[in-house]
C-alpha cells in the first residue's frame, strides 16, 4: 500500500507540473500558490525524479521573480492571467524554507546565487512584521493557511514557528554564501515558548497590551499543547495541530512539551480515521476567530461547520508533517502506522481511487474539496521518505 501510494503521489506531482512550477491542483486551482508550491517543492525535490526536481526549482524562481520591492513573496501567481495576489504572511516564510531545503538537497550553487538577493529582501520584510518588544511577527486575519471563515490574527503560533525556521534557513543560506549569520533563531524559540506556552513569572517584554492579569490567565500548569494565537488581550486556547507538529519537527519545543503534545493528540484520537485533524477541539459555537457569515458566499466544501475544512477537518498535507514529527521524536512504529493510514487517506475518493483530496471529514473520513492536490501528494512523499529513509522535510 505505501509503495503504491508513493507511485500515485509522483503521478499527481507530474500532472501538476507546469512551465512556471507546481500548481496547486490540476482540476481546480489554476495558480501557483506560494504556500502550496513551496511545500510541494519539498516533496518534489525528495522524489529524485529530474522533471520534478526541476519543477521545484522553477516554482521557487517564479515566485522570486515576482517578489515586491519591499521583499514580500506573492501569495499566488495566476497561470492564465499572469498576475499576482498579495496578502498571506506565510507565503514569504514557506518560500525561504523551501529555498534552503532545495539547496541542501541539490547543492545547486547557481540557484543559490540567483535567489540570494530575494532571500535577503524576504528576510528584511519579515523583520518589519515585528511590531513590539516580543520579537514575534504579527499577522493579519487569514494571513496564514487558515484563510477562510476561521481567522487568526496577531501573533499566530503557526506563522511564528515558520518564522523561527525561516531565520534558521536564512542563517544557513548566509553561511553558504560566505556571509555572517545574523538571526537569533534560538532566542526566537525561547520567546515562542514563553508566549505560547506561558508560565510564571511572566516576562514584561513579551506582553501584548498592558493587562498583565489577562496574560496570567493563560498560564496553565496542565497545558498539553501551545496556544493557537495571542493577540491584543485575547488568545486562542485550541490546539493548532499543524503548528504543534512543526514545532516538534524543527526543534522549537523540548522533550517534555513534545511528549505532552503527542499524548494529547493520541488521547483526542486526532489521527483517526486518518492523519490528521487540524484543529482541536472543533468550534461549535460563537468564537472570536470564527466568522460564519463568510461561509454564506462560499461553496459548501469551504464551510467551517464542525469537523469540516479548517474546523477540525482532516488535511493530508498536515498528515505528512505529523508523520515526519513522529520520526523526529523517535516514535518510529507510530510513524509507520500513521504512514499507512495516510496512504489510505490519499487512496479514497469521491469518484475514484487515489484522488489525493484536499481534505476529508474529520469524523467520517469522507473525501472533500479539490482532488489531485499537489501538496497532499508532496506531503505523502515527505512522510514516506521520513519513515523509510529518515529524511525530514525542511
Amino acid at each position: 500500500l505505501i509503495e503504491t501510494a508513493l507511485e500515485k503521489a509522483i503521478e499527481v506531482l507530474q500532472k501538476n507540473a507546469t512551465e512556471f512550477g507546481f500548481k496547486a491542483s490540476e482540476h481546480h486551482y489554476e495558480q501557483i500558490w506560494a504556500r502550496d508550491g513551496s511545500i510541494t517543492s519539498l516533496g518534489g525535490t525528495l522524489t529524485g525524479v529530474s522533471e520534478l526536481v526541476e519543477c521545484s526549482k522553477r516554482t521557487l524562481i517564479t515566485l522570486s521573480e515576482r517578489q515586491t520591492t519591499l521583499g514580500q513573496i506573492p501569495q499566488t501567481f495566476h497561470l492564465t492571467t499572469k498576475h499576482i495576489t498579495l496578502y498571506a504572511t506565510d507565503s514569504t516564510l514557506w518560500w525561504i524554507i523551501a529555498v534552503a531545503d532545495f539547496l541542501r538537497k541539490t547543492g545547486d550553487r547557481e540557484f543559490l546565487h540567483q535567489v540570494w538577493p530575494s532571500v535577503k529582501n524576504a528576510e528584511r520584510w519579515l523583520q518589519y512584521q515585528v511590531i513590539d518588544t516580543t520579537g514575534l511577527i504579527n499577522s493579519p486575519a487569514a494571513g496564514d493557511w487558515m484563510d477562510s471563515s476561521i481567522q487568526r490574527s496577531g501573533k499566530v503560533l503557526y506563522n511564528n514557528v515558520l518564522f523561527c525556521k525561516a531565520l534558521m534557513c536564512g542563517n544557513d543560506l548566509a553561511q553558504s554564501m560566505g556571509e555572517a549569520t545574523i538571526y537569533d533563531a534560538d532566542g526566537l524559540k525561547d520567546r515562542i515558548n514563553a508566549v505560547f506556552w506561558p508560565s510564571l513569572p511572566l516576562r514584561p517584554e513579551l506582553i501584548t497590551g498592558w493587562n498583565m492579569d489577562f496574560h496570567e490567565d493563560a498560564v496553565d500548569t496542565h497545558r498539553d499543547h501551545y496556544l493557537e494565537y495571542s493577540s491584543f488581550e485575547r488568545y486562542g486556547h485550541r490546539c493548532d495541530v499543524t503548528a504543534n507538529c512543526m514545532a516538534i519537527l524543527w526543534g522549537v519545543t523540548d522533550e517534555e512539551k513534545e511528549n505532552r503534545i503527542f499524548a494529547y493528540m493520541a488521547n483526542r484520537r486526532l489521527a483517526d480515521p486518518y492523519p490528521i485533524r487540524v484543529l482541536d477541539p472543533p468550534i461549535f459555537g460563537p468564537d472570536a476567530s470564527w466568522y460564519p457569515r463568510i461561509d454564506l458566499g462560499r461553496p459548501a466544501y469551504y464551510h467551517n461547520v464542525p469537523y469540516s475544512y479548517h474546523n477540525s477537518g482532516i488535511w493530508p498535507w498536515v498528515g505528512g508533517f505529523f508523520v515526519a514529527a513522529l520520526v523526529k521524536a523517535g516514535r518510529d512504529e507510530e510513524a509507520r502506522q500513521a504512514l499507512e493510514k495516510l496512504a489510505q487517506a490519499n487512496g479514497v475518493g469521491k469518484d475514484s481511487d487515489w484522488e489525493f483530496n484536499e481534505w476529508l471529514h474529520g469524523k467520517t473520513g469522507q473525501p472533500m474539496g479539490a482532488v489531485s492536490q499537489a501538496w497532499s501528494a508532496s506531503a505523502y512523499v515527505m512522510a514516506y521518505k521520513a519513515v523509510l529513509e529518515g529524511t525530514l522535510p525542511g
